[in-house]
């Protein structure tokens, strides 16, 4: 058995384990040459610059989003008051210049108004001039006979105009009820039939009888005979259902004496191609009659509020033919006598009264012509001469694409007109949509997006961005020129606009094409 090693003590431990002992100096290291120093430097160099590569490439990512092209303001151009347009001078796409004529409405009655307004001004001048210098002559006297004669005969005729407006109005709107209770009905009706022959526990009418032959005298009635197979019988025809709604016609009675007309074949309608054609008949009915409805509504509604517009204008036009009346009254019995300050402050008031009139009818006249409001082009227009427009628009119609079966109703993607609602629904109900009659774009396009809240740090004003239009191909730049710090909020989101400056006609962009923004 190896003994084990003694341990060694003192200065001879040091020298064992081949470390300096005490008082001795430990053998220096070996110094790092030129050539590995470089070395060491390049290695740490292309870290650092594979380091700020990464960061500069993840900090400068582009920034791409979807935006629209839009024009810098957008006119949509409607009269004040309800009235028929009268003429409209301008398409879509026309080029016009700020103040511009693009439509007029109907306005002989405003004009009337104005005529009548300036006269009461004219009136009122006079009776306080009048009234301020009171001296009265033969012919003053005769003068203030005479005007009070007009005055009473102005009143008489607003009276008249007050009750044939009320009367015209009555009637006019009376009219337009008894039409759309007619259309109710008619839409009720045709519902009733669609309920009858297209529900699904709906059944065709039994085809009537078919009448015996006549057999010729002497001939022996046939005797049983083998029956073969026949085609089951069909179902006698469903008329159509027209605007009229007129019942089927039924067939004509033979001559006295002679057999009966054997009865014709049934037709098609009654197989289940022709059972399908006539629910597509009755469906497109359907839909034709709430399009109905809901025009003859729309126009008892504008019926009502013109003929109260009218009404209104006819009594303010009474109260001041009253109030020229009295006037002239007070004037004659006057006649010789100093008027007291009230009196004058009264006749001011009336004055006053009669131009503040004035200002209202001749702004009611103004608002009967729409203009253009600054240079642009006429991007759409909605109405015809002879449309009834109105501070909302123009009723819209629904179009070709709301009746069942069409081929645009049928085609998936973006339809040209609104579809209407489906038979079965309360069709009844429609809502009168309403567009604008005029529709003008003015000044430069430019591209509008929505930054979500994530990106908008990432663009500033001034950056340069590309922009491409899907729909001609084609890319430009821009520019960013504004960040609008209003955000636009959305259930679960938030978004910031942003407006983008740049050569739209280069890229033969149009308003509403849709654009692909990349910054960066």
């Amino acid at each position: 058995m190896a003994k084990s090693a003694r341990p060694v003590r003192g200065m001879n431990a040091a020298l064992a384990s081949g470390e300096a002992g005490v008082g001795e100096i430990r053998p220096a290291r070996t110094a790092m040459s030129v050539k590995q120093l470089a070395v060491a430097l390049c290695v740490a160099l292309v870290g650092a610059g594979i380091g700020v590569g990464t960061y500069h490439a993840i900090a400068s990512r582009p920034v791409s989003f979807s935006g629209q092209v839009t024009p810098e303001h957008a006119y949509y151009l409607n009269f004040q008051n309800t009235g028929t347009v009268q003429t409209l001078t301008v398409r879509p796409g026309d080029h016009v210049k700020a103040g511009q004529v693009l439509a007029t409405q109907v306005s002989s009655v405003a004009a009337a108004n104005v005529a009548a307004a300036q006269a009461a001004v004219d009136a009122d001048t006079a009776l306080l001039a009048e009234d301020r210098n009171p001296q009265t002559t033969a012919d003053q006297a005769t003068q203030d006979q005479l005007d009070v004669a007009k005055a009473q005969a102005a009143v008489n005729t607003a009276q008249g105009a007050l009750a044939l407006a009320a009367n015209s109005t009555q009637n006019n709107v009376a009219a337009q009820t008894t039409v759309v209770t007619s259309d109710q009905t008619t839409l009720d009706n045709d519902n009733a039939r669609f309920a009858q022959y297209c529900s699904p526990t709906a059944s065709a009418p039994a085809p009537p009888p078919q009448a015996p032959a006549p057999q010729a005298q002497g001939t022996p009635a046939p005797g049983p005979v083998a029956l073969l197979p026949a085609a089951a019988p069909e179902a006698a025809p469903v008329p159509t259902p027209t605007r009229s709604h007129s019942p089927a016609l039924a067939p004509p009675p033979s001559p006295s004496g002679s057999a009966p007309a054997p009865t014709p074949a049934p037709s098609s309608s009654a197989t289940p191609f022709g059972q399908l054609q006539l629910c597509n008949d009755l469906q497109a009915q359907i839909e034709r009659d709430a399009s109905a409805l809901a025009q003859a509504k729309a126009n008892l509604t504008s019926t009502q509020s013109t003929g109260q517009a009218q009404q209104q204008q006819d009594e303010q036009n009474l109260a001041q033919s009253e109030a020229t009346l009295q006037a002239a009254q007070a004037r004659v019995a006057a006649q010789g006598t100093a008027l007291t300050p009230a009196s004058i402050a009264q006749a001011q008031s009336q004055l006053a009264s009669a131009q503040a009139q004035l200002a209202a009818d001749q702004l009611a006249l103004k608002q009967a012509t729409i203009t253009a409001p600054a240079d642009g082009i006429v991007a759409d227009t909605a109405g015809a001469a002879g449309d009834t427009v109105g501070p909302e628009g123009v009723h819209a119609y629904e179009g070709p694409a709301a009746q069942s079966g069409t081929l645009v109703n049928q085609q998936p993607g973006i339809q040209l007109f609104v579809p209407s609602a489906a038979p079965g629904s309360n069709a009844g109900s429609t809502q009168a949509t309403y567009s604008a009659l005029l529709t003008v774009y003015s000044g430069p396009l430019s591209v509008t997006a929505q930054l979500p809240e994530s990106q908008v740090a990432s663009v500033h004003q001034g950056q340069a961005a590309t922009l491409s239009f899907p729909a001609t191909g084609r890319s430009v730049p821009g520019r960013i020129s504004e960040v609008r710090l209003d955000p636009a909020r959305v259930p679960g989101a938030t978004y910031y606009n942003v407006t983008i400056t740049t050569d739209a006609q280069r890229a033969g962009a149009l308003a509403g094409m849709s654009v692909n923004v990349t910054i960066g």
